[in-house]
């Protein structure tokens, strides 16, 4: 049984963390300004902490070169060991690792093999990521996956490559401790689900299904080169492609997303021809409300208590 531990973690903008983990899956649900891609690189002993402690199997990762070889991780940004080509660097990430297969065989597994002749500069910032990522799944006995929104590189890595890796991961006793900023992934995922709202963590007893995830609806005769754009995007959490001409894109904030739509359409000069705001599902505006009432609530009973203390 693996154990991952945070102990008065405070690291950038996040706050006093203290959380275990066993085997299994356990899903983080937040976006970047919350602090997930901070919390994924402590996780996997890529930053020494601020102040507190990360803890693999009761060792530190962060020094400690013996754990952290026992920890696959995919990072916000990511780049690739220097190599003539693709299947070359992932080769040597590989020989890191002490791992005698060949890259191209960890690519043709993943099913992108038709990045290995290429370039690493050549690759966008979501290819490499994808690439990583192949590196991480093909990890043979980890026990700590630690993968910041691994489902938003699915169409390069298939989604069913992705769900049966992990699922054979925790199934052998893994640590499987991932990020997702989008509900749908979040939930296709599985696992236990925890929050991060702006650093602070909120146990899977708090967490609550965010109002804040907002949705444009983008109309654009070119919705294929839009997309592909605005899935690099930092403000863009999501982007869907339903058909046609109307592409679905998803943040937190309503103008810094409409902003950075129009942005990147005018950075390759692609036009828009109309751009709306989705009204939240019924859903989410239940558990809000609900969220607030019980927020309330405890409040409520919390000054009762303390008046009663006093009297």
């Amino acid at each position: 049984m693996n154990e991952l531990r945070f102990v008065a973690l405070r690291h950038a903008e996040l706050a006093n963390i203290d959380a275990e983990f066993a085997s299994g899956t356990h899903i983080v649900v937040g976006g970047e300004r919350d602090g997930t891609g901070t919390l994924i690189e402590l996780s996997a002993g890529l930053v020494e902490p601020a102040s507190g402690q990360v803890l693999l199997n009761g060792v530190s990762a962060w020094s400690n070169a013996r754990t952290r070889r026992s920890v696959a991780s995919l990072c916000a940004e990511e780049t690739l060991p220097p190599s003539r080509d693709v299947a070359g660097a992932v080769t040597l990430a590989l020989r890191a690792r002490g791992d005698t297969r060949s890259g191209q065989h960890v690519l043709d597994s993943a099913g992108i093999s038709r990045f290995a002749a290429q370039r690493a500069s050549e690759l966008t910032a979501r290819e490499t990521r994808a690439v990583a990522l192949s590196i991480a799944l093909s990890h043979p006995g980890p026990a700590l996956l630690a993968l910041h929104e691994p489902l938003s590189v699915s169409g390069i890595v298939s989604e069913e490559f992705i769900l049966h890796t992990l699922d054979q991961r925790r199934a052998s006793g893994t640590i499987v401790f991932c990020s997702a900023s989008r509900l749908e992934d979040a939930a296709r995922l599985g696992g236990n689900q925890s929050a991060l709202e702006r650093g602070v963590w909120l146990g899977s007893a708090h967490a609550r299904t965010p109002l804040g995830t907002l949705t444009l609806r983008v109309r654009t005769p070119e919705p294929r080169r839009l997309a592909a754009r605005l899935s690099e995007a930092p403000d863009i959490t999501g982007v869907e492609w339903p058909g046609g001409q109307e592409l679905l894109v998803h943040g937190s904030e309503l103008e810094p997303l409409a902003r950075s739509v129009v942005a990147n359409a005018r950075a390759e000069a692609i036009r828009i021809t109309e751009l709306s705001p989705d009204a939240p599902p019924l859903e989410a505006v239940a558990a809000a409300r609900a969220g607030l009432a019980q927020a309330q609530y405890e409040r409520a009973r919390s000054a009762e208590n303390r008046v009663a203390r006093q009297s």
